[in-house]
């Protein structure tokens, strides 16, 4: 994950933002990335700046499917249930992964 924080800014990197986004839920980092509690411990540049980033490169309805298939397949869509607290959110999170399936 501290290997993708400068490569999520990447105009080309798409798949390098759902990479840190997905081990993010998976590993139930989001709460620690966006409080800095990582980047206190150490792991510079791995803060909510870098975590907003992966939303903010023009493609996040790409972004946010590929997390969402990926937490599908591996298990780990309670956490991003948990993340999208805002009613209609998780459902329209849902909705970008079912609208679509030829990015996978």
């Amino acid at each position: 994950m501290h290997d993708l924080r400068r490569k999520v800014g990447l105009v080309n990197g798409v798949r390098y933002r759902a990479e840190f986004l997905a081990l993010a839920f998976k590993h139930g980092l989001v709460d620690d990335i966006c409080h800095y509690r990582l980047w206190d411990e150490g792991w510079e540049e791995l803060g909510e700046r870098t975590f907003d980033t992966c939303f903010e490169m023009g493609d996040s309805v790409q972004v946010i499917a590929m997390v969402v298939t990926q937490a599908k397949n591996e298990r780990f869509l309670d956490a991003i249930r948990d993340y999208c607290n805002v009613p209609g959110a998780f459902e329209r999170w849902l909705g970008y992964a079912n609208k679509q399936p030829d990015l996978f």
